[in-house]
C-alpha cells in the first residue's frame, strides 16, 4: 500500500503540469498567436510527434534499468522546457517557432517517463491489476481536472506564472519517486540483439489476439478522438462560444469529469468481467453523445455532451490498458505498454493534423461528425473480424 501511495503521487505530480499544458499550449497558439485551424493542428501534433520515434526505446531502457531512475530523470527534465518558455515570454519572445521547440521537448521526456510508469504499475498492484489501473486512471484524471484549474488562470495570472507553477510542481514529483523501492533490472533474452528487443512488445501485441483487437481499438480512439479533443474544441470554444482560456478548460474539465465519474462506479462494481465487450459498447455510447455535441447546443449542452463522452472513455481507456497490463510477460511489460503508449500517443498527432486541416475545410462542428464516423468503422471492423466481443477478464 505505502509503495502504491508514492506510485500514485508520482503520476499524480506529472500528470497536473501535463493538465496545465493540455489548456496553456492551445492557449498560446490560438489566444496569444492568433493562429488559425491548420497551425494549431501542426503544434499540437508534435506534442505527440516524439512519442512515434522514441516510445518503443523508451520501454525497452524501463525494461532494461530502473524504471524509478528513468522518472526521477525523466521530472527533472520536463522542467527545463517549461522554464524556457516561461523566460520566453517573460522576455516578450513568443514565437510558433519557440512554442514548436517546446512540445518537441515535452514530447521527448514523455516517451521514457510514460513507458516506465506504465512498468511499475504492475509491481505495486499487489495483483489487483484492474484494481489499480482504474485508480491511476481515476487519479489521473483529477489530476488533469487540477491543471486544468491552474491553467485556467491565465488570463489573470499570466501565462509565465501558470509555466512556474509546471515547473515546480513536476520537480516536487522527484520527491515521491524517491520513495518508491529500487526495482530489480531484468536481463535480456539471450541472443537478442538491441533491435530485435526494440521490436519484441511489437511482437508480442501483434501475435496476440487479445491484446492486438484491444490496441486497434485504442488507436483509433486516440487518431479520431484525441485528434478531436486536442484540436477541435478549442476551436469550438473559440469559434462558437467566443471564449477563452476558462472555457477551454472548462470543456476539458467536463470531459475529464465524466470519466472520473464512471471509474468511481466500476471501482465501486468491482470492475468489469467481460472488458472487450464494454470497450466496443463504449464505442458507441461515446460517438453517440460526442456527435449531439456537434449540433451547436448552448455551451451548458456542449458541457453535458462532453461529460457523457468521457464516461464512455473511462470505460474504454481503463478496459484497454488492463487487457494490456493483464497479457504482458513480466520480462517485456514495459515494452508491450510502450506500444501501448505508441496507439495513445502516437496515433494523436496525425488525428490532431488530419481534424485541424477537417475544421478549416467543414468547420469544427462538421469535423466533429467525421471523428464519430471513424471510430464507429473501425470498431464495426473489430467486431465483425476479431474475437474482442468475448473477451473476459484474465483470473
Amino acid at each position: 500500500m505505502s509503495q502504491r501511495f508514492w506510485y500514485l503521487a508520482g503520476v499524480g505530480t506529472f500528470i497536473v503540469p501535463m493538465g496545465m499544458q493540455t489548456i496553456l499550449f492551445p492557449w498560446l497558439v490560438v489566444v496569444q498567436l492568433h493562429e488559425g485551424a491548420e497551425r494549431l493542428g501542426l503544434a499540437q501534433m508534435c506534442t505527440q510527434l516524439p512519442a512515434i520515434f522514441l516510445i518503443l526505446f523508451g520501454g525497452v531502457l524501463a525494461d532494461r534499468m530502473d524504471a524509478r531512475k528513468i522518472l526521477l530523470l525523466g521530472h527533472l527534465l520536463a522542467a527545463l522546457p517549461m522554464l524556457g518558455l516561461a523566460l520566453a515570454l517573460s522576455l516578450d519572445g513568443l514565437s510558433y517557432s519557440i512554442l514548436i521547440v517546446y512540445a518537441l521537448l515535452m514530447g521527448v521526456v514523455t516517451a521514457f517517463v510514460q513507458p516506465a510508469r506504465d512498468g511499475l504499475l504492475n509491481r505495486v498492484a499487489g495483483g489487483e491489476v484492474q484494481k489499480t489501473v482504474m485508480f491511476t486512471m481515476g487519479l489521473t484524471f483529477l489530476a488533469q481536472l487540477l491543471g486544468y484549474f491552474l491553467a485556467s488562470q491565465a488570463d489573470d495570472a499570466g501565462p509565465v506564472m501558470i509555466l512556474l507553477v509546471q515547473a515546480v510542481i513536476v520537480l516536487a514529483g522527484m520527491l515521491t519517486i524517491w520513495k518508491l523501492v529500487p526495482g530489480v533490472v531484468l536481463a535480456a533474452l539471450p541472443g537478442q540483439s538491441t533491435r530485435q528487443q526494440l521490436f519484441a512488445g511489437l511482437r508480442l501485441v501483434l501475435d496476440s489476439d487479445r491484446m492486438l483487437p484491444a490496441l486497434i481499438i485504442l488507436l483509433a480512439v486516440a487518431f479520431f478522438f484525441g485528434g478531436s479533443f486536442s484540436v477541435l474544441n478549442p476551436l469550438i470554444v473559440r469559434d462558437i462560444y467566443q471564449g477563452g482560456a476558462n472555457e477551454i478548460s472548462m470543456t476539458f474539465a467536463a470531459f475529464g469529469s465524466g470519466t472520473i465519474t464512471m471509474l468511481v462506479l466500476l471501482i465501486v462494481r468491482g470492475g468489469i468481467v467481460r472488458q472487450g465487450r464494454a470497450m466496443l459498447l463504449s464505442m458507441l455510447t461515446g460517438g453517440l453523445t460526442l456527435g449531439v455535441g456537434a449540433f451547436h447546443l448552448p455551451f451548458m449542452g456542449y458541457l453535458a455532451a462532453l461529460f457523457f463522452w468521457g464516461m464512455s472513455g473511462g470505460v474504454a481507456m481503463s478496459m484497454g490498458r488492463t487487457i494490456m497490463q493483464e497479457a504482458a510477460p513480466e520480462n517485456a511489460r514495459s515494452r508491450v505498454m510502450s506500444v501501448f503508449s505508441l496507439a495513445t500517443l502516437g496515433g494523436m498527432p496525425f488525428g490532431a493534423l488530419l481534424m485541424g486541416y477537417c475544421a478549416g475545410a467543414f468547420g469544427p462542428l462538421a469535423s466533429l461528425l467525421i471523428s464519430v464516423a471513424g471510430v464507429w468503422v473501425t470498431s464495426a471492423g473489430i467486431l465483425w473480424h476479431g474475437r474482442l466481443w468475448g473477451l473476459t477478464t484474465q483470473q
